[in-house]
């Protein structure tokens, strides 16, 4: 059975500004915490259904993690689903909505639904060590978003 973590978070960014920052995969890099690296990211642009993105990072400095994902849905501006083909997980699907609130503000959300392995074991890791990992991620990658955003309009984050 898989799991479903949500994050969301304003944003002093229009729901296109956020959709076209989040569909360049070379952004990734701009919301990464500090402890992961990336060595590698070979993709053929921005997102469009059915893309690829194969991504060599390290976490910790130490720990390889290779993912492979395509692009599933692309709906501009409001959103994006991407999904992994090959990697670390039995499922990990994310997706990223932007709904406006003003011209000048929306509210992102993300919905990851995973899960590490298939039986009870990944169940548990699943629940513990993976959703605290996600929600870190997560909490870095929402106040680097709206530190970006804020640098493109001049204004403290949202």
């Amino acid at each position: 059975m898989p799991s479903i973590f949500r994050a969301r978070t304003p944003v002093a960014a229009s729901a296109e500004t956020l959709f076209d920052f989040h569909s360049d995969p070379h952004n990734l890099t701009k919301v990464m915490p500090p402890t992961l690296t990336l060595v590698s990211l070979q993709t053929e642009g921005p997102a469009q259904e059915g893309r690829l993105i194969e991504l060599h990072c390290r976490d910790w400095g130490v720990i390889p993690l290779r993912w492979l994902c395509r692009w599933k849905t692309v709906q501009r501006p409001h959103l994006l689903v991407d999904e992994i083909v090959k990697g670390p997980f039995a499922l990990f699907e994310h997706q990223h909505r932007f709904e406006p609130l003003s011209p000048n503000k929306c509210l992102m959300s993300d919905t990851v639904t995973y899960q590490w392995g298939r039986s009870w074991w990944g169940r548990l890791v699943s629940e513990t060590a993976v959703r605290f990992y996600l929600t870190l991620l997560f909490k870095f990658r929402h106040y680097r978003t709206r530190t970006w955003a804020a640098q493109q309009v001049g204004s403290p984050p949202a």
